[in-house]
């Protein structure tokens, strides 16, 4: 006499099936997802070279870039994907400068992903820093890139600086 249902090893074969297939669902989600917050980190360091540009040939008599926090960068109205850094860090978006002649610059920041993005005057640039090192601007600018430190765009805490907008 056959039962019916399904037998013990019917069953571990389909729930194995099951945790395949959301295993490689879930794979696939955060990996969609940190591609999501480059992309925004990109975008906003992308946007704010545009914005520094501009105010280098527009403002400045100089053409030299945004020296100080106050007004200058608040001036620029700077805009941040601001759920899309990484925020266990005590900083994560950096704005150095070259204290020399104000002409070159590095805005380097850390996605919720772990990668780190650096943009200059120039274009998007490759770079050895790491999520070790966003412990302060200062270690970013001046050991890492022989640069000043304008200011930090987060700081403690999960603090954004007034001049970096959602």
């Amino acid at each position: 006499m056959r039962s019916k249902g399904f037998s013990i090893v019917e069953l571990l074969i389909v729930i194995t099936v099951i945790v395949i297939l959301a295993a490689i669902t879930l794979v696939t989600y955060n990996s969609l997802q940190n591609n999501g917050y480059d992309s925004a980190v990109q975008s906003d360091l992308d946007n704010a070279s545009g914005l520094m540009e501009s105010w280098r040939v527009s403002t400045s008599t100089a053409h030299q870039f945004p020296r100080n926090k106050t007004p200058d960068l608040e001036s620029l109205n700077f805009t941040a994907t601001k759920n899309a850094y990484d925020v266990t860090t005590v900083v994560n978006y950096v704005y150095c400068i070259n204290t020399t002649d104000y002409k070159s610059y590095a805005l380097v920041a850390l996605s919720k992903s772990g990668s780190v993005y650096m943009m200059t005057q120039d274009g998007f640039k490759t770079t050895t820093i790491v999520k070790a090192d966003f412990s302060s601007g200062t270690n970013i600018c001046n050991t890492k890139l022989s640069m000043g430190l304008v200011s930090s765009g987060m700081y403690a805490a999960n603090t954004w600086q007034t001049w970096v907008h959602s």
